[in-house]
């Protein structure tokens, strides 16, 4: 009998085994031919989307770069330096350097302008910015740009601002023409028919021709270019110079005719066929157009085909050597049903697990609140022999250094914490009748409930404990824990109650390190300890770091820090975060003083609690930022600006005792613009010059009356003050005394 029912389930397994290899095969046949037959559709659409893509973003850096020319021809237009060289016909040399340094910073702050032209018409003269040798001043009968006068002519046939594609050559030794989009901004007089003033634009065709080539692994063979409306090419490229007459092609008419948004067909291009992709019309009427072989397509579509042919077969023949493999056990019903409810036993078991894991969390986190009776009653529901009234306290532990750990075992993260809950009860089920839990990320907690209520362990007993564990675990897991205890309460629902300052005790591991031992009471002693925060290390600390003293800096940093560790750990949240916007503040300043033109990077997300474990992840991105701002404060500092600040210094010491010495005469004397050598000077200084001048007669005035019998007027008048009243208050504000109070001081 148990042969003949052994025989019936292997022959219904066969018929059920072939049966699924028969439907696999023809799923597999018509799913590869339908694949087959929709990738020559699928292929066009991608190249096609990928196409329209960047042909829009072209579009778009276009409209954006005519945006840019317009303000910056505006700019160029009403600036008072380059209008000199618009409206007047006799400028002198300074003048004109100036405005010139203009045009080539204008020229300079954008990468794809290839000229500038100033054009005035009381002169006729050009004043040319270029890429090369082209700046200066050209004369209008002797101007190298071919193309740009018959371009003045026909002025009133372009909108200003509009771009003008147009191909010239420069001067008589170069060969190759120069392709560029010509901006102009002009101004006429009585509507008459010649240009009085005119700034002229030009862009670098070949920088649009770069952003139409195709980028990493496009293509090669892609052609991208822009026509108008005429089919007249206005971009060049390796086939085709610009302005070339494109009309005469069939599949440029075909793009002409078409009025859709944007669409592709397929055509042949000069002898090849190919995916011919197209946008609409922009605001200047122009098409931009891609042309992609047919080939290159075609052939990455038979390369896909071919692969998923062989994916197909290798799939079909490891189904069917799995299927043949697993068939030889599956004709034992017996042994079949016994592995079924032997699994079904081991869910039921892990469901159950799971669901207590659940009930304990809720209770301690407090999420779910239940009375004394309920509580032991769900306890005994999950086979838990804790007892709700009895003697107990909870311990938490955290695992040190959990980011690396989580990255080191990834998924088996939860199975290595159920290793540390049983390598934990184990050690202390001696005494107690405990219940793990893990309470998510590096936190697992353990709530102990005494054998005897009249037992009374000691802490030097529980440190002993919790040395043990940790032993235990470095020796079997190798891992690190930290450990807080509570303080031992009459019952689990008084534990609960203490849980979130076991917690806060938990972030004293900051100062206690890895492997650190807490206790909960000891660390709630410490609210009650009120903190005053050290303002005038503080300032201190802002001057070291403003003037780049990294060792003063990190000094005054270890001494504010240091005095935390005895304080809740809210004061040291808030000392921390109060010293993070103050680095914050003083990165701003130097901003602002131009000390630092380059902001570093502060991330202050280390001042969570839960991201950090040591007081050493804390003071090293303080440290980091401090070396940081010390090294770009010392780049400012270069030898030829040490030479000019010591060259103006020695400028106040010898002349400090003159009133008139001051920004504009020092600037004259270094050949200077006073407006720049004033920004300059503080930049470098972080300190205005009149504040250098007024701090270098006060430090003489002392020094006149340490030494000296003069009168206070005297020495306001020899050091340079123009009024006694004058010097009397900038004395007092710098000192907190009077000049008379001062000699007297001394004089003591």
């Amino acid at each position: 009998m148990m042969k003949q029912w052994s025989r019936e389930h292997k022959k219904f397994y066969i018929r059920i085994l072939f049966g699924s290899i028969v439907c696999v095969i023809i799923t597999l046949l018509i799913t590869s031919t339908i694949l087959y037959m929709n990738f020559v559709s699928i292929a066009l659409k991608q190249v096609y989307r990928s196409d329209s893509n960047s042909l829009n973003q072209i579009k778009t850096e276009l409209s954006n770069m005519t945006e840019t020319v317009t303000s910056l021809s505006s700019q160029i237009y009403t600036d008072p330096a380059v209008s000199k060289l618009l409206y007047y016909s006799d400028l002198n040399i300074y003048d004109t350097i100036f405005a010139q340094q203009q045009l080539d910073n204008y020229r300079a702050s954008l990468p794809f302008i290839e000229s500038i032209y100033v054009y005035n018409a009381k002169s006729n003269q050009f004043y040319i910015s270029s890429n090369n040798s082209r700046s200066g001043i050209q004369p209008k009968s002797k101007l190298d740009d071919d193309g740009i006068l018959d371009l003045f002519k026909k002025f009133k046939e372009h909108r200003p601002f509009q771009p003008i594609p147009r191909t010239y050559k420069i001067g008589l030794t170069q060969t190759t023409p120069v392709s560029s989009y010509t901006y102009l901004c002009y101004s006429i007089i009585d509507d008459n028919n010649d240009l009085n003033a005119a700034v002229v634009v030009n862009i670098s065709a070949s920088w649009l021709g770069l952003r139409m080539d195709p980028s990493e692994k496009e293509i090669s063979e892609n052609n991208t270019f822009i026509i108008n409306q005429d089919g007249i090419l206005y971009s060049s490229n390796d086939k085709q110079a610009m302005l070339t007459d494109l009309s005469d092609k069939t599949y440029i008419q075909k793009i002409i005719q078409d009025t859709s948004e944007s669409t592709y067909f397929v055509d042949t291009v000069d002898g090849v066929k190919s995916l011919i992709t197209f946008t609409s019309p922009d605001s200047l009427g122009w098409k931009y157009v891609r042309i992609t072989p047919y080939s290159n397509i075609n052939q990455e579509i038979i390369v896909m085909r071919y692969r998923i042919l062989i994916i197909c077969i290798g799939i079909l023949l490891l189904g069917l050597l799995i299927s043949l493999t697993l068939s030889h056990g599956v004709y034992r019903p017996i042994d079949k049903v016994i592995r079924k409810f032997k699994t079904l036993e081991t869910e039921k078991r892990n469901h159950q697990h799971i669901l207590k894991q659940d009930f304990l969390r809720n209770t301690i986190l407090s999420r779910e609140t239940n009375n004394a009776e309920v509580l032991q009653q769900k306890l005994k529901y999950f086979n838990s022999e804790l007892m709700v009234n009895s003697k107990s306290l909870i311990v938490l532990i955290r695992i040190d250094q959990f980011p690396s750990v989580l990255e080191k075992y990834k998924d088996d993260i939860k199975l290595l914490k159920y290793g540390i809950m049983n390598v934990s009860t184990e050690v202390a089920s001696p005494i107690f009748q405990i219940e793990a839990i893990d309470l998510g990320d590096d936190s697992l907690i353990l709530i102990l409930n005494f054998h005897d209520p009249l037992y009374n362990m000691e802490r030097d007993s529980l440190i002993e404990m919790a040395e043990l564990m940790q032993l235990s675990i470095t020796k079997h897991l190798k891992l690190s824990i930290s450990i807080t205890f509570s303080p031992v309460k009459e019952s689990i629902e008084q534990c609960i109650l203490v849980y979130k300052q076991v917690l806060e005790a938990s972030y004293h591991r900051l100062f206690k390190g890895h492997g650190s031992i807490l206790f909960s009471d000891d660390i709630m002693d410490l609210k009650s300890k009120e903190y005053i925060f050290p303002v005038h290390k503080e300032k201190q600390f802002i001057e070291s770091l403003m003037s780049g003293n990294v060792d003063k800096a990190r000094s005054i940093y270890i001494d504010i820090v240091g005095e935390i560790s005895e304080y809740s750990f809210t004061v040291v949240q808030l000392v921390i975060s109060h010293l993070a916007l103050t680095v914050n503040n003083v990165l701003r300043a130097l901003k602002k003083n131009n000390a630092i033109l380059t902001l570093p990077e502060f991330d202050t997300t280390f001042l969570l609690p839960n991201h950090v474990e040591t007081m050493e992840e804390i003071n090293t991105p303080y440290f980091k930022i401090f070396e940081e701002i010390s090294q770009k404060l010392e780049e400012k500092r270069s030898t030829k600006q040490e030479d000019l600040i010591r060259k103006v210094h020695q400028i106040i010491e010898r002349d400090y005792s003159n009133s008139n010495l001051c920004l504009n005469s020092i600037a004259d004397e270094l050949s200077m613009s006073p407006i720049y050598f004033s920004r300059l000077y503080k930049q470098l200084t972080t300190k205005a010059l009149s504040d250098k001048i007024s701090e270098m007669r006060l430090n003489k005035a002392k020094e006149l009356l340490e030494t000296s019998d003069y009168t206070i007027v005297d020495i306001a008048e020899k050091t340079g003050f123009t009024s006694s009243s004058y010097f009397y208050r900038l004395f007092k504000n710098s000192t907190g005394i009077t000049p008379s109070d001062y000699r007297k001081k001394i004089n003591v």
